[in-house]
């Protein structure tokens, strides 16, 4: 609509003389896009952007749509026509515009108390019994091809993150669970989704088998994929430290494509995303999926390649190339051109003939006009890169990536946090936040979790402190009569009018997780980690029941939205687990290493306490929950048997 429409002279005389034309950027202001997207999909019974409103000057709405063109289409009006429509019932028909408006606004406002009302959910339903009935439903909806819904396939991040506490600790179900994980994974890892060539992952893919991509690729889709990818490199090679498994051999091959495919995200992340200005180092929001090939802006055009460029690369190799391992899918849009993904897991005898063909294809990429970048620093979008890097570092033994999520989140404070107010900005553009634009709460406990990791990563204090200030402005964002979390601690009164319940966050994760689940794993990660430095009192427990109470939907939700709670569901399995963390009677050896590894990804605090004497060779291993410690277990076998005992007695 920009180049067609808002360009247009004409049209712009008709907004101009008739109309306050304000653009808004959805990602500087989420809380504007979630109210005014509501209303679209009241009036309309869709939703999607671009998203059109046309509005009271109170900030009601009395029209709104989506995409408009230039000319009609069909059953689509031209958005002249559009203009002079509302225009027109705006100088006739103003009263009824107005009871419209507040029509809708009663409306979008019974919604919210009913999302309110969820939020407050408690629930005497065990957390593993939530789980379990969580893992049925996923294991039930798991496709044959991957992922748990039919095209168009998004990676459903967060629900196989939470996934992989099942395998572990749920034995009835661990087999099925790891088999349906694994093929989901498998499917993403492998297919069109990834960029095999350049790292990172596009947004969501268009067909039933992964194998094209819509090619933006956004901060926080690699982020989540980043950790997803990290945890289940070492997971799955837990698993397949076990040969007499029937998994074994399928769960090794998962951990080396994991391991290959997180070392991409590292890659992409440095090399495409990082933004570094005299005043900042910090990720941008997005890389374009449209580039220019031939003068025309084309989607896809840098990744895909046609017959000519895919022979060229070939060359030699082709003789070499194992059958049945390459996949080249045409673009339905574009047919001439194919995206490059793989059919299967290489062997390790086939990965460097397929990494000379990357290379190749990566030549040819160099030469062509690269996608344009939202230079946009988004704080929580950093929060959950960097949260995802220390992963990488820790559970891939990665300090480079250690490296940079100190700096970046260094830089991040520098840059978005108000000493003075102690408030957090949300956005930043070249190294200048932008005034007057509060972070939500989900930026704020994104940022916390991700200073509690680098804290855990790194031993610094400092991270702590930092996370500990966010956390207190983060209190603000409780409505103190109800104890949900809201989005916002003071709401502009145009969207007030909208909806009443302007400032309550989502109950269920989307493309990021849930704002108030992401909060509750803050205050979690803040109370474990003052438990396991043998500080255990009010202030640890009083977070822990809040993190409770905040992701207790979960539980009432499992069995009937189990994808879009699994953020809540993941932390009440760890507040509700009878490990909060793990001291270990050796640090360095081999087993103590798998230890530490294990306990990083399942969300567990781990620490090196040589008090806890031994045999020589015998690594000893205590489980503690809150202040209380259980007797020893030696080894990682006995720690694995201990993580399935789980009839929940110790959360309750």
């Amino acid at each position: 609509m920009s180049h067609e429409s808002f360009d247009d002279p004409q049209i712009a005389q008709m907004l101009n003389e008739n109309f306050v034309a304000i653009k808004v950027d959805r990602e500087e202001h989420p809380l504007v896009d979630d109210t005014y997207m509501m209303a679209t999909q009241a009036l309309t019974g869709t939703g999607g952007w671009p998203m059109t409103i046309f509005t009271l000057p109170d900030g009601r709405t009395i029209h709104a749509g989506t995409y408009y063109p230039k000319e009609p289409r069909g059953r689509t009006p031209g958005f002249s026509q559009v203009l002079q429509a509302v225009h027109e019932a705006w100088e006739s028909r103003r009263a009824g515009l107005e009871e419209q408006a507040q029509m809708l606004a009663d409306h979008l406002a019974e919604l919210g108390g009913r999302q309110s009302a969820l939020l407050t959910l408690d629930s005497t339903q065990p957390a593993h019994t939530a789980l379990a009935a969580a893992t049925e439903r996923w294991i039930g909806s798991t496709k044959e091809e991957g992922g748990l819904t039919p095209a168009p396939k998004f990676p459903p991040t967060w629900a196989l993150e939470t996934l992989w506490h099942s395998v572990f600790t749920l034995p009835n179900t661990a087999q099925d669970a790891f088999d349906a994980l694994s093929t989901t994974v498998e499917a993403m890892f492998l297919g069109g989704l990834h960029d095999h060539i350049d790292g990172g992952f596009a947004r969501y893919c268009v067909d039933d088998h992964w194998a094209v991509p819509h090619f933006e690729k956004m901060l926080y889709d690699n982020a989540g994929l980043l950790s997803l990818a990290a945890r289940s490199s070492v997971l799955a090679s837990e698993i397949a430290s076990h040969p007499e498994r029937e998994s074994a051999q399928r769960a090794q091959q998962l951990a080396d494509l994991c391991s290959r495919s997180a070392r991409g995200i590292i890659s992409f992340l440095h090399e495409e995303l990082l933004t570094e200005t005299d005043t900042q180092r910090a990720f941008a929001a997005s890389l374009d999926a449209d580039s220019t090939r031939d003068g025309v802006q084309v989607e896809g055009a840098y990744y895909s390649y046609n017959r000519g460029d895919i022979a060229q690369a070939m060359g030699s190799l082709t003789a070499k190339m194992p059958e049945g391992l390459l996949r080249f899918a045409p673009i339905a849009e574009d047919p001439e051109y194919y995206c490059f993904s793989l059919a299967r897991i290489p062997d390790a005898s086939e990965q460097e003939v397929v990494d000379e063909l990357l290379a190749n294809l990566r030549k040819q990429r160099s030469s062509r006009i690269r996608p344009t970048r939202d230079e946009k620093v988004i704080a929580g979008w950093n929060g959950l890169a960097i949260e995802a890097l220390c992963d990488a570092a820790m559970l891939l033994d990665e300090p480079s990536a250690l490296e940079l999520a100190a700096s970046v989140a260094t830089s991040l404070w520098e840059t978005h946090w108000d000493e003075t107010k102690n408030l957090l900005a949300r956005v930043s553009f070249a190294g200048q936040p932008a005034t007057g634009n509060e972070g939500t709460l989900q930026d704020y406990a994104a940022l916390a979790v991700a200073f509690l990791s680098l804290r855990q990563a790194t031993g610094e204090t400092i991270w702590e402190q930092r996370a500990s200030l966010l956390l207190e402005r983060a209190k603000e964002f409780i409505d103190p009569a109800t104890g949900a979390p809201r989005d916002a601690v003071e709401v502009d009164a145009r969207i007030s009018a909208q909806r009443s319940d302007v400032a309550a966050v989502s109950v269920l994760d989307d493309a990021l997780p849930a704002a108030g689940a992401l909060y509750a794993k803050a205050l979690a990660m803040h109370a474990m980690t003052g438990m396991a430095e043998g500080s255990y009192g009010e202030s640890q427990a009083q977070e822990l029941e809040t993190a409770r109470k905040l992701s207790a939907h979960a539980l009432a939700l499992a069995s009937e939205a189990a994808t879009q709670v699994a953020t809540a569901l993941e932390v009440q399995v760890m507040i509700s687990s009878a490990v909060h963390y793990l001291s270990l009677s050796s640090w360095d050896s081999s087993e103590a290493q798998r230890v530490r590894k294990l306990g990083w990804a399942l969300g567990m605090n781990v620490k090196y306490s040589p008090e806890l004497s031994g045999d020589a060779g015998t690594l000893k291993i205590q489980p503690c929950r809150e202040e209380l410690c259980q007797m020893p277990v030696e080894g990682i076998e006995n720690l694995l048997e201990l993580l399935q005992d789980n009839d929940d007695s110790s959360g309750e």
